[in-house]
């Protein structure tokens, strides 16, 4: 989820054409104190050894190595938890990303000295997760009793600091059958509060959304007709900060521009051979790739070991497809494919290619 303003509502809200150089994810909560049903890292184990194999060295160097990249954003696990993260943040403004920003479960942010110590820091853009409008739904799924709470109170208090600090706020809520009937009430609860973008995640398919796919997966078209009855619900000014994102094109006709689409692009590093490790567990392969824009083995030296850079365009190449009725779609240039779990779940029937002039990214 990026830092920049809410898109205009007459376009298509998609990212630059390039897939790496424009965000960083540095991976640094090696642990976190939610446990959600649907978390994309299920094995909580090799996250805590990919990313307990980073020292505060390597986690410089990845800061420093990587300037002109415009965004970076501390994430993985729960960032607030690695004691390290004031002095990241303060690295990375330091060194001259436009935006620092920091992906966290919003807990932690209930502490008002410690949001403080982050925004003296530097820290510029935030996300905070909230997956329902009450604890009784938002505890369930991140299987945290008391985590609601806390988090809701981390958003009260980035509001009222905004009054002495300049930064930016977004919320991110994974949407899945538990809370898809109450998004109404969500954006009633988040409404009086100052934040610039609330992105609905459609939950995917992989990790503990694997796993749960049978229990939590809405079928793409629920969510796109419980939006188009959300949207004239809301005022103006709170519709134009929604974004629908992970979720195919193809399914979502009807909603408007502004609000649908895109599937964010970043990369990230990780200790050489975990990524090869983990994708050989996987039935199907990526296609081969000779960029190393997408895909880089040793491509950092560590003081300890050495890192790979691995996007999220090649990371998800293993596990969405598209079929060839899908190059006959105008948004065929934009779409990523569909994840391939969904498929053997669900099938192809909501995935109709739509007519209509061809869709490209701006340059």
């Amino acid at each position: 989820m990026s830092g920049r303003p809410p898109p205009a509502p007459d376009r298509l809200p998609l990212q630059e054409a390039d897939d790496v150089g424009d965000r960083i994810h540095i991976c640094v909560g090696a642990t976190c104190n939610n446990n959600c049903l649907f978390c994309m890292e299920e094995d909580r184990e090799d996250r805590l050894g990919r990313v307990g194999a980073q020292t505060p060295d390597d986690v410089a160097r990845m800061i420093r190595d990587n300037r002109g990249t415009r965004e970076i954003l501390f994430t993985s696990g729960e960032p607030t938890l690695n004691d390290h993260l004031p002095d990241y943040v303060r690295q990375a403004r330091e060194a001259g990303y436009p935006v620092v920003g920091v992906i966290s479960n919003g807990r932690r942010f209930a502490y008002a000295p410690y949001v403080r110590s982050l925004l003296d820091a530097g820290m510029n853009n935030v996300i905070v997760s909230i997956h329902g409008h009450d604890a009784r739904t938002h505890d369930a799924l991140s299987r945290t009793k008391g985590s609601f709470d806390q988090t809701l109170k981390g958003l009260r208090n980035l509001d009222v600091m905004r009054r002495a600090w300049t930064f930016q706020v977004a919320t991110s809520t994974v949407v899945c059958r538990r809370n898809l009937p109450h998004l109404g009430a969500l954006c009633a609860l988040l409404a009086p509060l100052a934040i610039d973008r609330h992105v609905f995640n459609v939950m995917m398919p992989d990790g503990r959304g694997q796993t749960h796919l049978d229990a939590l997966m809405p079928r793409y078209r629920e969510v796109t007709d419980a939006f188009a009855a959300l949207l004239p619900t809301l005022a103006p000014t709170f519709a134009r900060r929604m974004a629908l994102v992970d979720i195919p094109y193809c399914t979502t006709e009807g909603l408007p521009d502004g609000v649908r689409g895109y599937v964010e692009r970043y990369y990230h590093f990780e200790p050489d051979g975990s990524f090869e490790r983990r994708a050989a567990g996987l039935t199907q392969s990526a296609p081969p790739t000779d960029d190393d824009r997408l895909f880089q083995a040793a491509a950092m030296a560590g003081d300890q070991t050495g890192f790979t850079r691995v996007t999220r365009t090649f990371q998800e190449s293993f596990v969405r497809a598209k079929r060839p009725e899908c190059g006959t779609c105008g948004y065929d240039a934009v779409c990523r494919g569909v994840w391939k779990p969904y498929l053997a779940r669900f099938g192809w029937d909501e995935m109709v290619p739509v007519r209509r002039a061809p869709v490209t990214p701006p340059r």
